[in-house]
């Protein structure tokens, strides 16, 4: 499966890039992880509570960072497994100034989804992956936003939900 687009967070690049690789402030933002651990340099382990239509289970895994070039860039390994399947992958995330207070993350990649995961269908499966992504940066976005203020976002499943709606409608009202 590909997986590709585009966000606007409301940060420098550079505050950007920070929060995108602080392991503690990272677990916050992913939709469903409950641990995400330090294994050296630039590698993690944890563990992710998924839900995608019958098929929801916990799945254990790896995530590792190579090709850094702070601020702007690096590629995302990720390799996790459960009771109802595998998912295998990688993907490329750039940051893009756009003018001085937000930055562009561009994101790319192909993931491969083995298993009783993939009985529920690729249609299924895409919408998932993109509404996870949803969730994922409109909490950075928030993240991003209370730091600015000295603060810290208040982060959770059905919080992160509805500021991906509300993301989703303005996009669509802006008419992007």
């Amino acid at each position: 499966m590909k997986i590709s687009g585009e966000q606007v967070l409301s940060a420098p690049r550079e505050r950007v890039w920070e929060l995108l690789n602080d392991p503690r402030r990272l677990s916050r933002l992913i939709p469903g992880c409950q641990e995400l651990k330090t294994l050296g340099p630039d590698e993690y382990e944890g563990t992710i509570n998924v839900g995608i239509a019958a098929v929801k289970g916990v799945y254990t895994g790896k995530l590792k960072f190579e090709e850094l070039r702070p601020p702007e860039h690096y590629k995302m390994l990720v390799d996790g497994k459960g009771k109802q399947g595998f998912i295998r992958g990688f993907g490329t995330l750039d940051l893009v100034p756009r003018d001085a207070g937000s930055t562009i993350a561009k994101y790319a990649g192909d993931v491969q989804i083995g298993g009783p995961l993939i009985a529920v269908g690729q249609r299924v499966i895409d919408s998932a992956a993109k509404m996870m992504l949803g969730q994922f940066f409109a909490a950075a976005d928030a993240e991003l936003k209370a730091a600015a203020q000295g603060d810290v976002a208040r982060q959770g499943i059905a919080i992160n939900f509805w500021r991906y709606l509300v993301r989703l409608i303005r996009s669509f009202f802006d008419g992007k």
